[in-house]
């Protein structure tokens, strides 16, 4: 892909233009983003696995720019299609291109954001898990239907029964004897999840990563969410299992978290 910046004008592509090419969301706070790097190599490995090679770090920083105010903190995504594929020629080659959006942070109430979420369980796997892709329609389908019956979100699990992700998020546990365990099932790596492996061993957390049976699930002393735009969120069920709340844990995870300094865009 060329390092020369030319910034497609998002009205110009059609909408079946745009349904495939992956993504990544951030939150940016005055021009600093908390794991930028994450994102720019999330970006630059998931375009080698769609499109065959690679993103340069500088056409994403300078597009981003161009979208960011000059102030305050707002949620970006950054999108990269190729235009010239699409359901008739899926075996074009395609130039990407960088389409970047911006939103205010999502407004929910004190109350609600510290409020332990309620989330069952659901047999589905997305295509291609380890990539942050556009084919979301799944997910949201799954995330519909949790919220009809009366949760606050979805949880994944496989056709064997192992945990693997939430619609959005990534789930970590906390056992019996004080460690962080991530499920192994295949998911996406998150960025927030990566800022906290990172980051326990500095909070003196052990952290490791192996097979979750859904049938393990009480066995566990609590288990939390994390996602780029609420990096810890603390789960209060899933399906019939209770956890009690862990104010000190939910603490312990942020400092995790944030134990990366923002990155300048």
């Amino acid at each position: 892909m060329s390092t020369e910046l030319s910034l497609p004008d998002h009205a110009a592509i059609p909408v079946s233009k745009l349904a495939y090419g992956h993504f990544t969301t951030m939150v940016v706070d005055n021009g600093r983003v908390r794991g930028l790097a994450r994102h720019l190599e999330r970006l630059d490995r998931d375009c080698w696995v769609l499109f065959g090679q690679g993103l340069p770090e500088d056409v994403v920083r300078a597009a981003l720019r161009a979208a960011l105010p000059e102030a305050g903190a707002v949620v970006a995504r950054v999108t990269v299609v190729a235009p010239e594929i699409d359901i008739r020629r899926p075996e074009a080659p395609g130039e990407p291109k960088v389409l970047v959006d911006t939103a205010p942070l999502p407004e929910t109430e004190a109350e609600t954001e510290t409020e332990p979420l309620k989330v069952r369980t659901a047999g589905y796997q997305r295509d291609l898990p380890q990539v942050k892709h556009v084919g979301t329609f799944g997910l949201h389908y799954q995330r519909r239907l949790a919220r009809m019956a009366g949760f606050d979100d979805v949880l994944f699990a496989t056709r064997d029964g192992q945990v693997s992700e939430g619609s959005t998020w990534n789930i970590g546990f906390l056992d019996r004897e004080g460690a962080v365990v991530w499920p192994s099932a295949p998911a996406l790596p998150g960025t927030a999840m990566g800022l906290i492996q990172s980051g326990l061993s500095r909070v003196g957390v052990p952290s490791r990563v192996r097979p979750v049976q859904a049938d393990e699930l009480p066995s566990f002393a609590a288990a939390f969410a994390t996602s780029a735009v609420s990096p810890v969120r603390l789960i209060g069920s899933i399906d019939d299992v209770v956890y009690e709340p862990d104010p000190d844990l939910a603490a312990r995870l942020r400092r995790a978290h944030d134990a990366t300094a923002a990155e300048r865009v």
